[in-house]
């Protein structure tokens, strides 16, 4: 049996959408769909992340989104963190 996919939101107000089809549960992220969209594959290196620049879950801009390191975005959440 196959769902259509769904958009849903995270609690913190992430963007998503959830596909399930022959048993697999697929879930992608907005702002990764659109960074990729726009930008290509090959500008998100394999387990790179996709921040937003301006603290905004749902602002799914292009001007918004970068590719990060795991580790620089820790940093950056971290630091900004009261």
């Amino acid at each position: 049996m196959t769902d259509a996919p769904t958009l849903q939101h995270t609690g913190g107000g992430y963007e998503y959408v959830r596909c399930r089809a022959s048993g697999d549960d697929a879930t992608v992220y907005i702002h990764r769909l659109l960074f990729v969209a726009e930008y290509g594959f090959d500008s998100l290196p394999p387990g790179w992340h996709v921040h937003h620049e301006r603290s905004i879950p749902w602002l799914n801009t292009p001007d918004n989104l970068t590719a990060i390191s795991p580790d620089d975005h820790a940093e950056i959440h971290i630091s900004s963190e009261p």
